[in-house]
């Protein structure tokens, strides 16, 4: 992240004004691990490109991400390749990895987002806590982490059981307020 600048002055997340809530790229990261080598290493990746937002009304809040599959890097160019390609993302039939966020419930410095994932033709029903690292009247800081089986996703490819089920999705989101939160 490019930008560690705080954001100051915190308030409770249970307060936060009702508006459209956009994601700051320039102030997050969109990533996931999993091991691999039959346990003996763990490949990380981060999405370089996205965006998304969250409305929040009176009683309730829902929101969208939209992650560029093919920004995906792992630090290895062939790794990422193979990833983008049919084996896993299939980048080319679809581009566009994206979670719906259908429900927030708001606590003091907590939250629990509900919704469903969508990775090429596969769909998955998420539940994930998130916790508020740092909130203002204009931005909120939020981090979640959640665990997924990747075959529930349709990345079930794996060369002589290399590849763990499990992935572990990590989210480190700055929402910014737009405008003066007029729907």
């Amino acid at each position: 992240m490019s930008d560690p600048r705080p954001i100051a002055d915190p308030i409770e997340m249970a307060a936060l004004p009702d508006g459209i809530w956009s994601v700051e790229e320039r102030r997050s990261e969109l990533g996931f691990a999993v091991k691999a080598i039959w346990g003996l290493q763990t490949v990380r990746g981060v999405f370089g490109a996205y965006e998304g937002s969250l409305r929040v009304e009176p009683g309730r809040a829902t929101g969208e991400l939209t992650i560029d599959a093919a920004s995906l890097d792992t630090r290895h160019k062939r790794r990422d390749r193979h990833l983008s390609s049919p084996d896993f993302f299939d980048v080319e039939r679809s581009p566009r990895i994206v979670f719906t966020a259908t429900s927030v419930a708001f606590t003091d410095r907590a939250a629990v987002v509900n919704g469903e994932l969508a990775i090429g033709s596969s769909r998955l029903a998420l539940e994930i806590p998130v916790t508020v690292e740092e909130t203002t009247e204009q931005a909120v800081l939020v981090v979640g982490t959640t665990t997924i089986s990747r075959k529930a996703v349709g990345l079930s490819w794996n060369w002589l059981g290399t590849i763990s089920d499990d992935v572990v999705l990590h989210a480190r989101l700055t929402l910014r307020r737009r405008g003066s939160g007029a729907r």
